[in-house]
This record gives C-alpha cells, sequence and structure tokens, in this order.
C-alpha cells in the first residue's frame, strides 16, 4: 500500500510538472498562468500522497 501511495503521489506531481511547462511556455511574459490553481492542488494533493506513504500505519 505505501508503494502504491508514493508512486501515485509521484505521478500526480509529474502531471502537475508537465502543467506547469506548458503554461508557462504559452504564457505571455508578466501575466499569470492561467491554471495556476489547479497546480497548486495537484501539487498539494501530490505531497499528501507522498507523505502519506511514510505513515507507520501502512508500513
Amino acid at each position: 500500500m505505501a508503494v502504491f501511495l508514493a508512486l501515485s503521489g509521484l505521478a500526480v506531481l509529474l502531471v502537475a510538472l508537465v502543467l506547469f511547462l506548458r503554461g508557462r511556455k504559452d504564457a505571455p511574459q508578466g501575466t499569470p498562468l492561467p491554471n495556476g490553481r489547479a497546480l497548486v492542488l495537484l501539487t498539494l494533493l501530490g505531497l499528501m500522497l507522498a507523505l502519506a506513504s511514510q505513515l507507520p500505519i501502512f508500513a
């Protein structure tokens, strides 16, 4: 179970990174990213999943 949580957390973080890089490339200089709120939520979700795998209950 811990391995599944860690891998799914990494997958979510990779999706957030790809969306960030695509949005940054397409956005004009000095403008906010169009999907900034979604990126923050995906990053937090990925971090929570990855850190949850370290809880002793899943060991």
